[in-house]
C-alpha cells in the first residue's frame, strides 16, 4: 500500500520558529492553583523566598503547556494538529520577569496515508539568554482537515 497522502505537507524538515514571552508572579501562582500544583514555591513568596530558588518559580505543568501551546499554535496554521507525544526535560527553574525564548525546530517528515497526514517530529526548548531551562520532542499528525 502507497504511503502517498492527497496534499502536500506544509512542514519541511528544518522548518523552525519561536516565541518570545515573560511571565510574572501572578499568573505563575494563578497557573499552579489553577492546575492543582499548590506547591508553596509556585506561590507562597515567604517559602519560595527562603527556597534554593530564592524566590518564585513557575510548576512543571506550567512549562510544559506553554511548550506544548507553541508547536500546536506554531507548527502549521491553518491544518489541524494533534498532539501524538511530548517528551521534556525540565533543566533550570523558570522565574517571573525572564524573557523566554521557545524554540522548535522539525525534524522528521513522514507521510501516513493511512491517517491521512503527517507524522512530523520536532525537538525544541524553553530558553533565557540561550540558558536552558527546558528540552523536549515532540510529535504531532498534521491534517489538512
Amino acid at each position: 500500500m502507497s504511503n502517498k497522502v492527497d496534499f502536500e505537507s506544509p512542514v519541511k524538515v528544518g522548518f523552525s520558529f519561536e516565541k518570545t514571552i515573560r511571565l510574572n508572579e501572578e499568573e505563575i501562582s494563578t497557573f499552579a492553583k489553577l492546575s492543582g500544583d499548590m506547591n508553596p514555591l509556585h506561590h507562597d513568596k515567604k517559602i519560595a523566598k527562603s527556597s534554593r530558588f530564592n524566590g518564585i518559580i513557575a510548576s512543571g505543568p506550567q512549562s510544559s503547556a506553554l511548550f506544548m501551546g507553541t508547536i500546536a499554535t506554531n507548527l502549521a496554521p491553518g491544518y489541524i494538529g494533534l498532539g501524538m507525544e511530548i517528551q521534556g526535560q525540565f533543566k533550570a527553574p523558570i522565574k517571573p520577569n525572564m524573557e523566554l525564548q521557545i524554540r522548535w525546530v522539525t525534524t522528521n517528515v513522514i507521510p501516513k496515508a493511512k491517517l491521512k497526514g503527517y507524522i512530523v517530529t520536532c525537538e525544541g526548548g524553553i530558553y533565557h539568554k540561550n540558558e536552558e531551562l527546558f528540552l523536549g520532542t515532540g510529535t504531532c499528525l498534521i491534517l489538512k482537515e
